[in-house]
């Protein structure tokens, strides 16, 4: 099940799964939420916070998400869940390979505050000097 969770900013989409992914969630939730954002925000971050994760199916919705037509908008992904999530992650390394552009990191589940900060740092405008130490 996929639900929409508050961020605390207007730019960040937050997600919460909990089981299974479904091809309803996908379509019904996921994409309308993102399509949503996309018409108010220049520049969009997502949330995907995995409560209880039981699998995705393989139908391509990895490959759908990556060719959202918003995803050019996307400049951060954070994902945040237990230790199950990330012993998972480590079976399937490329999952998130291919969203070109976009600063992807992994979260243990007592960081999702550290998540959301992270999300919600300040967008750096076009032009924009930044200072490497």
């Amino acid at each position: 099940m996929l639900e929409q969770m508050e961020t605390g900013a207007e730019n960040v989409v937050g997600f919460r799964f909990n089981g299974e992914m479904t091809a309803g969630d996908y379509n019904g939730a996921l994409i309308p939420a993102l399509d949503g954002a996309r018409k108010n925000h220049p520049v969009l971050r997502i949330l995907f916070q995995i409560v209880s994760f039981h699998g995705w199916k393989t139908h391509g919705y990895w490959e759908t998400l990556k060719d959202w037509p918003g995803m050019e908008r996307v400049d951060r992904i954070a994902i945040a869940g237990g230790e199950k999530w990330e012993e998972w992650m480590n079976h399937l390394p490329g999952l998130f390979v291919g969203f070109v552009g976009v600063d992807v990191r992994y979260f243990t589940e007592g960081h999702l505050d550290g998540a959301l900060d992270w999300l919600r740092e300040p967008i750096a405008s076009e032009g924009t000097v930044v200072e490497v130490q």
